[in-house]
């Protein structure tokens, strides 16, 4: 019979979920002093009941203490919906409601039961799953548990893999190991040669030569024995291939929280002057970022959703400013809609003008090495069109070169500009001059890794930068083409 341990501080909670659990036929205790963690004797215990409301955030920490403890009882969590949902998915544990009927407890405590060494992934975990005896953790004992694997129950791994779908698997060093022990067959070391860090659990499961099952299996045993770490974003992002997935997911993001309630001018970052030819070119270089042609060769995880809908605002704001009746009728929209919309870009053409003029002098200023003037003249243009990329972008760099002159901490002050610029570009099309102004900035704060990729990513979208490429020089780097 399975054996329920109620750790929940609170009595009055405790007795009605004792109550509930015998009208379920289940046998329980109530131990109060286990609310905060594993304590005695556990070897009877196959399912331990968390309230979420003690714990609030600290449940995950606390889940993973019941989860590293050898008996690896089952979880489960009783809450409420909104905050409790939150911090119950959080720490992976499913979520019951206090008043939950006998039948739908006794459902969910057979299944944790069922399912309880699947709640987690380490070697002691994966010893339960397959019936192997204890070991010492070491590659003789890695080998043991990946031949047993291949013959284990693939639920099992599955039920361990699903919150990970949309994980990123990246190999800590082990497959090189495995390999020269020959613990991996020949259709295994070509699956694992794709633990780069930029493919998901889920595209792992598919990607052959193994079938499904067998890719989840060799998945769970990689990682049960610390060989592969799953991540929810591309980890060590030193590698190119991670740091273009990462910043790709991090556009999407920023993308999708910056559109709603905007204006068609927002989508394609044009003022409400463009031209056919104007809007024709920012068409364009959305696209270098977010077209989905260009983004289908990234394994996007959970942002890939974002991809198809984000790209048909982009078409529909297309078609709509070439076509001069429909811009018409969506500019009569906009006068009665413009105050309840949040625009950068849907501004008059006396502002735009003035803050072009305007980021021109400042940019002349710069290239004659006057901060100060420069300052003021950028931020003429800023007021004049607040939020454009490469305006805010330019008069960051200009106010970090004044206030360093005026003797300001040189290296907080590059660090605060560069982090505003960086906020500033995320979730926005390739403005060449302001990633120059971004690189100039990460070079200020101490990062030439960064200002070199920056400082690539302009000359991809302007090769004929001047600045950008004797910037790049100087950092010993060269003008490839990468991502926008």
């Amino acid at each position: 019979m399975i054996e329920v341990l109620i750790a929940i501080a609170d009595p009055g909670a405790a007795i009605q979920l004792e109550e509930a659990l015998t009208r379920a036929g289940l046998s329980s205790r109530w131990d109060a002093a286990s609310a905060t963690g594993p304590k005695g004797d556990l070897t009877a215990i196959d399912v331990v009941v968390l309230e979420v409301e003690e714990h609030g955030p600290a449940l995950a920490a606390l889940v993973d203490t019941w989860r590293d403890h050898p008996t690896a009882p089952g979880l489960i969590a009783i809450g409420a919906a909104g905050r409790d949902r939150e911090h119950a998915a959080a720490a992976k544990v499913a979520l019951l409601p206090l008043e939950v009927t006998p039948a739908a407890l006794r459902a969910a405590v057979e299944e944790a039961a069922r399912m309880r060494f699947t709640a987690a992934m380490s070697w002691h975990l994966a010893r339960r799953v397959l019936g192997l005896p204890p070991g010492n953790g070491d590659l003789a004992e890695a080998v043991r548990i990946l031949a047993a694997a291949r013959s284990g129950d693939t639920e099992m791994a599955r039920a361990a893999l699903r919150w990970h779908a949309h994980d990123y698997a990246t190999d800590l060093g082990a497959i090189a190991l495995l390999r020269d022990a020959r613990a991996l067959t020949i259709p295994e070391v070509e699956l694992t040669a794709h633990l780069g860090g930029t493919l998901t659990v889920q595209t792992l499961a598919q990607k052959g030569p193994v079938d499904p099952g067998h890719a989840v299996r060799l998945l769970w045993a990689l990682v049960s024995i610390g060989g592969v770490a799953l991540s929810p974003e591309p980890r060590d992002l030193a590698t190119p291939a991670r740091r273009v997935l990462s910043e790709l997911r991090r556009h999407l993001r920023a993308r999708a929280r910056r559109l709603p309630g905007s204006t068609y001018y927002d989508v394609l970052e044009v003022p409400a002057t463009a031209e056919d030819a104007d809007i024709e070119r920012a068409y364009r270089a959305v696209g270098q970022r977010y077209a989905p042609a260009l983004l289908a060769r990234f394994d996007l995880g959970d942002t890939a959703a974002l991809v198809g809908p984000m790209w048909e605002l982009v078409e529909k704001a297309r078609q709509v400013l070439l076509d001069p009746p429909a811009r018409g009728r969506y500019h009569d929209w906009l006068r009665g809609k413009l105050p309840t919309l949040k625009t950068a870009w849907a501004i008059d053409a006396g502002p735009a003008k003035l803050a072009a003029d305007a980021f021109a002098r400042g940019q002349r200023a710069l290239g004659e090495g006057d901060a100060h003037r420069a300052l003021s003249e950028l931020a003429t243009a800023c007021r004049h069109h607040a939020g454009h990329p490469e305006y805010e972008a330019n008069l960051a760099w200009a106010r970090y070169r004044v206030q360093v002159t005026s003797g300001k901490d040189r290296e907080g002050m590059a660090r605060a500009e560069r982090a505003a610029v960086e906020e500033l570009l995320t979730g926005t099309r390739a403005w060449p001059r302001g990633l120059l102004a971004l690189a100039l900035l990460c070079a200020a704060d101490g990062d030439p890794d960064s200002a070199r990729w920056h400082l690539r990513e302009a000359l991809a979208v302007d090769p004929n930068l001047p600045a950008a490429q004797q910037l790049l020089a100087r950092l010993g780097g060269r003008a490839r083409t990468a991502p926008a």
